[in-house]
């Protein structure tokens, strides 16, 4: 979208056919080769999600459900490598009528082979490998859009759904690049056999069957991780020299020594001092186990004091992660006096970067005091948590929050 801020609009597009509901656009590709657009206008989606930028469902998810009983899966696929949370490649084999009259009009067989199938609209003949990015919000707001490619990005493409005015309808406008700039002008009556299989295989892909337990298994893929409450310093993690801290609490775990935390990626201009993703993986290692931490999700960076893991790997060693973060807190505590120290929630909203965001976590979250703000209320399992701030007592170290317990009777 910022190499070519039009793709979704009709300025610097031919338009090939129009009809009540979808459109047929091309134009020259700005690094070479010919773009084709389909605007399609109207698409029902049966039981779209409240939050419409999750109507994609992430590659990996899809891949890591495929062939499970009860889910179906629109494409056969053989093998996929997971690259970032909403990123994979996935291989497989897709054979419809809709691809093979797309293969017809803008694919390029002039040279394919079973070794190198470099073309998307592929028949079943041999899988094929595409790359796939799914993105939120993006452009806009309540927008679901994935971006594909195939060969070193020599084949791409992207598809975009928006919510329209009306409930349950929304605009799909997919978009894909050819190798050579030409198009079949002359095809006006196939292009209207296109547009319609074009339409009507949208309009199933986007309600086939089991896609609401695909969205469902999406939505709860991933658990954001998100800390708080160290403002009087970067936490501490366990060390085996030079220690800041000893606290007995430790030695069961042989943990007794700790020290602050410094980044590995201290160095890289982009990144902060503190990275949540790193934090993690550091207090489980220390405790023998290991687990995938990431600072990205669909394609987004997190504000470095979040980080999002895989549910399945969080709730076998959430556990084990309770045994040393505990250990971790009192030497925060025992570092700084006092009983203030950093909390970590789970299923957090994920908060993303901007610059201005940057600036703000550096600030907020390198031992530096925030200005005042009303009283926060954080609700955590039976707990509420009271964030106090003193007016008019800066010279007295920042109070750790007031710990309520409620009784509840379930």
């Amino acid at each position: 979208f910022q190499a070519m801020p039009e793709v979704l609009t009709p300025v610097s597009w031919s338009l090939a056919l129009a009809r009540p509901k979808a459109q047929l656009w091309h134009r020259s590709c700005p690094w070479g080769g010919h773009l084709i657009k389909f605007d399609l206008k109207g698409i029902q989606i049966q039981d779209a999600p409240e939050k419409t930028r999750n109507l994609i469902v992430r590659p990996e998810v899809r891949a890591a459900e495929s062939g499970v009983k009860g889910v179906g899966a629109e494409t056969l696929i053989n093998r996929s490598e997971f690259v970032a949370p909403g990123e994979a490649i996935l291989e497989g084999r897709t054979c419809n009528f809709l691809f093979r009259l797309l293969n017809v009009l803008f694919g390029d067989i002039s040279t394919p082979s079973k070794a190198s199938p470099l073309y998307f609209f592929h028949d079943a003949v041999c899988p094929v490998a595409v790359h796939q990015k799914v993105r939120r919000d993006c452009p806009s707001e309540g927008d679901s859009a994935i971006a594909f490619w195939q060969g070193g990005q020599t084949f791409h493409g992207i598809m975009v759904i928006r919510p329209e005015t009306t409930k349950g309808e929304f605009n799909v406008v997919f978009t894909f690049r050819i190798m050579q700039d030409k198009f079949a002008s002359w095809a006006t009556f196939q292009f209207r056999k296109v547009l319609e299989a074009v339409y009507h295989t949208t309009q199933w892909f986007l309600n086939r069957p089991n896609i609401q337990k695909l969205r469902e298994i999406d939505e709860k893929f991933y658990v954001v991780l998100s800390i708080q409450s160290f403002k009087r310093g970067l936490p501490l993690m366990p060390c085996s020299r030079e220690p800041l801290v000893t606290i007995d609490a430790g030695e069961r775990l042989g943990l007794p020594h700790w020290r602050r935390y410094k980044s590995r990626q201290e160095h890289n201009p982009r990144k902060g001092k503190f990275h949540l993703d790193e934090y993690v993986k550091i207090l489980l290692n220390a405790i023998g186990e290991d687990i995938e931490a990431f600072d990205t999700l669909d394609g987004r960076e997190l504000v470095s004091y979040q980080c999002v893991v895989r549910r399945t790997d969080w709730e076998l060693l959430r556990n084990r992660f309770a045994e040393v973060f505990p250990l971790a807190k009192a030497a925060y505590r025992r570092a700084n006096g006092g009983t203030y120290a950093p909390s970590i929630h789970e299923d957090a909203e994920a908060k993303f970067n901007s610059q201005e965001q940057t600036d703000q976590a550096d600030g907020e979250h390198s031992g530096q005091p925030e200005p005042s703000d009303p009283t926060r209320l954080v609700v955590r399992n039976t707990f509420l948590d009271l964030e106090e701030h003193c007016d008019g007592l800066m010279h007295r170290p920042p109070r750790r929050p007031r710990t309520v317990k409620l009784n509840v009777t379930l």
